[in-house]
């Protein structure tokens, strides 16, 4: 009986080196040894990052992502490299790679200098400001207006941290109450348990374009933050990190941004000069 136990503990501490060891490797190796990519999305930030009537992961991050895929494949001379999608808000998608569960994320992610402490960042890739969700017919026009109101907010997020000095600045008191994503703030709100949802402006406009009623919903005008969007990758490995943003280069310099950015955004849709100049500017010659 002595024997077996023996054999036991060894194989036990040489799986234990293994995990240790690929544990230790960089992402390009994980990926090249698994040919399999994880990547953590939102599936409920309409047009940024979202989950289709197929269940299949959509949107002009998402869009972005597969480019990043493909650039990735070709420099680890795979013939086929798979995607295993993980969902999630914010803070899931962000935890997700610093823990190690997911090589890079693609959503709706801020690029603070907080969240460098966790995370490494992609080059930019959208820029967008803050914005308040409210229907139309309550004569919520400012942020003023909110006083005294239930306003829904997801934890944890630039929204939350830019929103509560904004208050404090203007002397306002209201309720922010968590909610998940922005499509639960959404039916919070037209169930009339919140009367407004903090976020990110153009997933809020996602969320009334959705519900095929904009006449129903209006932004109040309440300029309180500016988010840079950046995909999150993991902290120290530069090899990886260099391999995504050659992928975002490659679209960034011909023509496919446009392309990407008028299939959600509109045909008639163009970015704007600051988008502009960032495509410019990280569409680095290789």
């Amino acid at each position: 009986m002595v024997a077996p136990m023996w054999r036991l503990i060894a194989a036990v501490l040489a799986f234990l080196a293994f995990s240790a060891a690929f544990a230790g490797t960089g992402a390009l190796d994980r990926i090249k040894a698994s040919e399999i990519i994880r990547i953590a999305y939102a599936p409920n930030a309409y047009p940024i990052s979202f989950k289709d009537a197929e269940g299949v992961p959509r949107g002009y991050s998402v869009d972005l992502c597969r480019h990043i895929v493909t650039a990735v494949q070709q420099a680890l001379g795979l013939d086929a490299l798979e995607i295993a999608w993980i969902e999630g808000n914010t803070p899931r998608r962000v935890a997700a790679v610093a823990n190690a569960e997911a090589d890079i994320e693609c959503g709706t992610t801020t690029m603070t200098l907080s969240r460098q402490r966790q995370v490494d960042f992609s080059n930019v890739v959208f820029v967008e400001s803050g914005g308040i969700l409210v229907k139309s017919d309550r004569g919520l026009r400012g942020l003023e207006d909110l006083a005294g109101r239930k306003v829904g907010v997801v934890p944890e997020t630039t929204t939350e941290r830019r929103l509560r000095p904004a208050l404090i600045e203007r002397g306002i008191e209201l309720e922010l109450v968590p909610i998940r994503d922005a499509k639960d703030g959404r039916e919070r709100l037209i169930a009339d348990e919140l009367d407004a949802v903090a976020g990110d402006r153009l997933v809020l406009i996602g969320q009334v374009a959705e519900t095929g009623k904009a006449e129903d919903f209006g932004i109040v005008d309440a300029k309180f933050s500016v988010e840079p969007y950046a995909f999150a990758l993991p902290r120290n490995d530069a090899d990886f990190r260099l391999e995504v943003n050659r992928g975002l280069a490659e679209v960034y310099r011909g023509g496919e941004i446009e392309r990407i950015f008028q299939r959600w955004f509109g045909e008639d849709s163009a970015p704007t000069r600051l988008l502009e100049t960032l495509y410019f500017i990280y569409g680095f010659a290789d």
